[in-house]
């Protein structure tokens, strides 16, 4: 089966595939994003100039509350 990070050009296509994939900058919601090769799973905001990166904690138990 082929990588489809080597498939797909732009800003999406990135070597590091643990990097999760963002839509919108945090800070300013920019889609503007590039991934920052310095930095491992970091991601670059061209417009605010910041560097993020996203991490996954886990999952809440099923019998949390949603608050609604």
């Amino acid at each position: 089966m082929d990588n489809a990070n080597d498939r797909i050009p732009g800003p999406t296509a990135h070597h590091n595939s643990r990097r999760a994939t963002v839509m919108n900058c945090p800070y300013c919601t920019s889609e503007n994003l590039f991934p920052d090769y310095e930095t491992d799973n970091a991601w670059q905001c061209r417009d605010c100039r910041r560097v993020f990166s996203v991490k996954l904690h886990g999952h809440l138990d099923r019998g949390v509350d949603r608050g609604e």
